[in-house]
């Protein structure tokens, strides 16, 4: 009897083991990490319609800092044509990605950006006013031109007060992948605009962190 209940137990540990959340790391904040992707751009103003492509650096993780009224973040660094770089602020806990934004007062807002572990059909919301839905609709294989990225999720963003959505493709152990936004909005002069969006990787560099 005994040797059965431990042979039961043993298989319930296995299945259990099968049903265990991928470890993968889908948010790698690894310092020197860089990104560079092809950026597609269509804005429809009117009957007018633009189109622009470009390939550029998105994305410089320049480690993890103790700043003022931020405390200590992870600092990435978004490079711009304007010269002057655009800096976003995360803090890394196993339960989720946290970014933290900068105000005006001494108390930085706190958005969700990523709650984990990542599973199909997983759902929340940015912060407790519920700006922004956030689900993991797939999991699916991404191939881009920097290759083919099995085990992606698939994170779709939607504005609850906005006509805007983001869906963003997180390769384990990578990060993001590929990425798709749509904005829409009347203009003041009564015009209608809409903003398509859509960024494949082209190139990237994950340094091994110490020890691996």
């Amino acid at each position: 009897m005994t040797k059965r209940l431990v042979a039961v137990a043993g298989l319930l540990l296995a299945l259990a083991g099968c049903n265990r959340p991928e470890l993968a790391d889908y948010f790698p904040l690894t310092p020197g990490a860089r990104r560079i992707m092809r950026i597609e751009t269509r804005m429809i103003s009117g009957r007018d319609t633009t189109d622009t492509v470009q390939i550029r650096t998105v994305e410089v993780v320049h480690g993890e800092k103790e700043l003022p009224r931020l405390g200590k973040v992870w600092v990435v660094e978004s490079p711009r044509d304007t010269g002057r770089p655009l800096y976003s602020y995360f803090r890394k806990h196993d339960d989720g990605i946290i970014q933290v934004l900068p105000t005006q007062d001494s108390t930085p807002q706190e958005l969700l950006y990523l709650s984990l572990p990542l599973v199909k059909g997983l759902k929340w919301y940015d912060t407790k006013e519920r700006r922004e839905v956030i689900e993991v609709v797939a999991r699916e294989t991404v191939a881009v031109e920097a290759g083919r990225f099995p085990d992606c999720f698939q994170v779709r963003v939607s504005s609850t007060g906005a006509d805007w959505t983001m869906c963003q493709w997180l390769a384990p152990d990578i990060g993001p992948v590929k990425w798709e936004n749509r904005a829409a909005w009347t203009g003041k002069d009564g015009v209608r605009r809409e903003l398509l969006r859509k960024a494949e990787l082209v190139s990237y560099l994950v340094p091994k962190k110490a020890g691996e």
